[in-house]
């Protein structure tokens, strides 16, 4: 039975059923809870199966009820799916109740059997906290603990956890003294999620003067005004409970001394200056001015300039010379890609010269 402490007057409350719960226990639990939310509340029914296929209305409920104790057996793991959509379906500061059974410890969830069972428990104690917390909730509580008899584990294998029957003895035996029921609370905490803060900025309060201008905005003895001193202290102040309270910025001037105001003057090195005796200046060894720079560029210079640039002589041209030794005994002897292929014949050694008429027509019209 959930107890007042959790469902007042007026509240709209959520009530989770399980698949194998009986009608007439369903009936009972949602009277149970109308006596306790009044008329001027409201009791809303869902199955523990369905949470994570369908949208619940987000920030409606002022509590979640799973597991009852007059809704048996309650004997059904909640995904993470279905916290989810519990901690969004409830108003800030919403509370949760729900019943589970869990394995006694790590070990167990470890090696726990694997079969085709859909709602075997897998978790312990600390791992259902844990998913409270990834699902939102805080002031996550253990009501009560107890260890679950060995005929309701052999029960809950064969009708609540989707055992197949060839491996209902095998998972019930490996279950027996490793499993605990636990009753649980949480609560959604006091903000939706997404919800923002805003940050205020304003300036540090001046206090009044003591003396001459009064005490506390009283008039001093000359009868003038006190005048509020300026401060050019910017202060944050975030939108929660200690509004009152201002936290002053670091002044950033506060934090040089003379030396860092004072302005660096670049002195040349002695190394670098012009000798004494006249004449070009020379860089020194380690020269930072950028003089050595300067040397090194004119010394490139000066060996460009030494340089001297031989031209090879040109080859004398000469006539072509034939790869065949028979180019000049006409077409009848020249290859098919003869430069001389078209041109009469001609002796050796000869300069070809093409007659006046060839590029002619041979016809007149």
């Amino acid at each position: 039975m959930v107890s007042a402490t959790l469902v007042s007057p007026g509240d709209a409350v959520l009530l989770v059923g399980n698949p194998v719960a009986q009608a007439a226990d369903l009936q009972k639990a949602q009277q149970d809870l109308l006596s306790l939310v009044t008329p001027t509340g409201k009791v809303v029914f869902e199955q523990l199966d369905r949470l994570p296929h369908i949208t619940l209305p987000k920030t409606t409920f002022n509590a979640a009820v799973s597991g009852t104790s007059a809704i048996q057996p309650a004997a059904f793991p909640h995904p993470d799916a279905a916290l989810a959509k519990l901690s969004s379906a409830l108003k800030p500061n919403g509370v949760l109740y729900l019943r589970e059974p869990v394995l006694v410890d790590s070990a167990a969830a470890a090696t726990v059997t694997k079969t085709e069972a859909l709602r075997v428990p897998t978790r312990t104690v600390a791992g259902l906290l844990s998913a409270l917390k990834l699902a939102g909730f805080v002031d996550t509580q253990i009501v009560s603990e107890s260890a679950l008899e060995d005929e309701k584990v052999a029960a809950y294998t064969m009708s609540c956890w989707g055992v197949t029957p060839g491996e209902v003895p095998g998972v019930s035996e490996y279950l027996r003294g490793k499993v605990v029921m636990v009753e649980v609370t949480a609560r959604k905490p006091g903000y939706e999620v997404g919800a923002a803060a805003v940050l205020s900025f304003g300036k540090k309060k001046a206090a009044a003067t003591d003396g001459v201008n009064g005490v506390n905005g009283v008039n001093g003895a000359n009868g003038v005004k006190p005048q509020p001193t300026k401060q050019a202290v910017w202060t944050v102040s975030a939108n929660d409970d200690d509004e009152d309270e201002e936290h002053e910025l670091e002044d950033e001037d506060a934090l040089l001394d003379e030396e860092d105001l004072k302005i660096p003057t670049k002195l040349a090195p002695e190394d670098c200056a012009p000798p004494s005796t006249g004449g070009k200046k020379k860089a020194c060894k380690n020269c930072t001015c950028g003089l050595a720079d300067e040397e090194e560029a004119e010394a490139a210079d000066e060996e460009k300039a030494k340089v001297v640039v031989v031209t090879p002589a040109k080859k004398a041209a000469t006539a072509p010379a034939s790869s065949c030794g028979s180019c000049y005994l006409g077409d009848a002897f020249r290859c098919s890609s003869c430069p001389y292929l078209g041109m009469p014949a001609f002796k050796p050694g000869e300069k070809v010269v093409l007659a006046g008429n060839l590029l002619k027509d041979d016809l007149e019209l």
